[in-house]
């Protein structure tokens, strides 16, 4: 049985996940990840640091089945996916308990100043000494790329010359670019030509843009030089777009007209109608937008010059400080985590609760905007990412500043404080006209059905 590795490495990180693809979009039922099994994760951070580290989970349940020498997808489906992922810690998910629970080995390496290229031969090491033979069933490795430029519409089977158009447009996302590019060119030095290395593109998904949405008012100069909006998070939103277009399908409702709120350290807001995205808040670069962790979202741009020449700053130091001390992180006084902020706020705290009510505020005006985008009107809102799928009191004070723009919507107490793990994903209360959900994105498994199809079409 052949599976497909999936990296994504970050400008300190390295994130890996093995899948057995093949199956159908997933159903709604429990949140079941039913279109590929994960066999094993891994995350590494803090790289080229003293306290890096390398976390590897196996589910030997799963690898043992896909061994097996007569084993086949039938077969599998009665084998338990491991369900731990990049976050982790986020999740409420992750581990499955009880009699018929799968076996699952945790690997540990705690070693300073670990580079990329270490922590990736370490999960490949792992892997040939847990269950020789399980690195040999891959059959693709998919790849994160933030930035395609407008290169790029689609995901694409690397070669030089691609590596060589990649690299073309990294200087739009240099913080993540060069070390998806890193990742790929050790993956295609660790496997033979024969295992297709694949690109995915978080620019990708917002290719479908009317040309109106995405050029800005700028002499055509600009656009010449690539100067337009890309948008970025497609990935999880091509993939929370179509799980929820399948839970409402299922429930016999309409999913034509859809916005996500992909909210995490970066946030995003995208419409989204006949499963193509149509505008969206990042635009380009991963600074603009909604009111992030660290980054301010869109300002006046005129605030880069005047805090140049007010306070002595350089151009490129006042842009640090948008991406890496404002957001969040700058109102609330040095917290960027919004469970920390939201605690704060309950005792009292006036710098963290103007960061949530300006976080809302935010939030609720993209959204109220992307409804031109839909027509006027849409079926669901949905909440995904760190925050939108484990914060009930952002979703809850969104929803209750655009109840009126969205027919009324209520926010039902018990579903959004259980995250919508009990109810198919639904918070909102059962009469209200447009639904509002929570979603947990898997931007891995979206990478991997993308490699998938190569396989199957290329």
């Amino acid at each position: 049985m052949k599976t497909i590795l999936v990296l994504n490495t970050g400008s300190s990180s390295v994130k890996a996940s093995l899948f057995c693809p093949g199956s159908d979009l997933p159903g709604n039922k429990g949140y079941e990840r039913k279109e590929a099994y994960k066999i094993l994760t891994a995350h590494g951070e803090r790289l080229a640091t003293e306290d890096s580290f390398l976390r590897i989970s196996i589910s030997a349940t799963a690898a043992d089945s896909i061994l097996q020498a007569d084993g086949n997808k039938k077969e599998l489906k009665h084998v338990h996916s491991l369900q731990l992922t990049s976050r982790a810690t986020d999740r409420q998910d992750d581990h499955d308990t009880g009699s018929d629970a799968p076996i699952i080995e945790t690997i540990a390496i705690n070693e300073p100043n670990m580079s990329h290229k270490t922590a990736i031969l370490a999960i490949i090491d792992k892997v040939k000494a847990f269950r020789p033979g399980l690195i040999d069933t891959v059959t693709a490795v998919g790849h994160r790329v933030v930035h395609g430029g407008d290169k790029f519409s689609e995901s694409i089977v690397v070669t030089d010359h691609v590596l060589r158009e990649i690299q073309s447009v990294s200087h739009l996302a240099p913080l993540h670019n060069p070390s998806n590019l890193e990742g790929i060119r050790i993956a295609r030095d660790l496997f033979s030509e024969k295992v297709p290395n694949v690109a995915v593109f978080d620019t990708a998904f917002h290719a479908s843009m009317p040309r109106f949405a995405y050029t800005y008012p700028l002499p055509k100069e600009y656009s010449e030089h690539g100067i337009r909006k890309y948008g970025f998070h497609g990935t999880s939103v091509k993939y929370v777009s179509q799980v929820t277009t399948h839970i409402l399908k299922e429930m016999n409702k309409d999913a034509s007209r859809m916005i996500i709120a992909h909210l995490g350290n970066g946030a995003s807001v995208t419409a989204v109608v006949d499963g193509k995205g149509v505008d969206t808040s990042m635009e380009f670069t991963p600074l603009s937008g909604l009111m992030m962790g660290t980054r301010s979202g869109t300002i006046d741009p005129s605030i880069v010059t005047y805090a140049s020449q007010q306070m002595g700053k350089t151009p490129a130091q006042v842009i640090s400080d948008l991406n890496k001390l404002s957001g969040l992180y700058g109102i609330a006084g040095g917290d960027n985590d919004m469970r920390i902020i939201t605690e704060r706020a309950s005792n009292g705290d006036g710098d963290a609760l103007l960061a949530i009510e300006m976080f809302v505020y935010t939030l609720s005006k993209y959204i109220a905007g992307f409804l031109v985008s839909c027509g006027g009107s849409i079926d669901a809102l949905v909440f995904t990412a760190g925050i939108g799928e484990h914060s009930p009191l952002i979703r809850k004070l969104t929803i209750k500043k655009l109840s009126k723009l969205l027919g009324d919507m209520i926010v039902d107490k018990e579903r959004n404080d259980n995250n919508g793990k009990f109810s198919g994903g639904i918070i909102s209360a059962s009469n209200s006209s447009c639904l509002a959900m929570v979603v947990p994105t898997d931007e891995e498994v979206m990478i991997c059905k993308e490699c998938e199809e190569f396989i199957l079409h290329h």
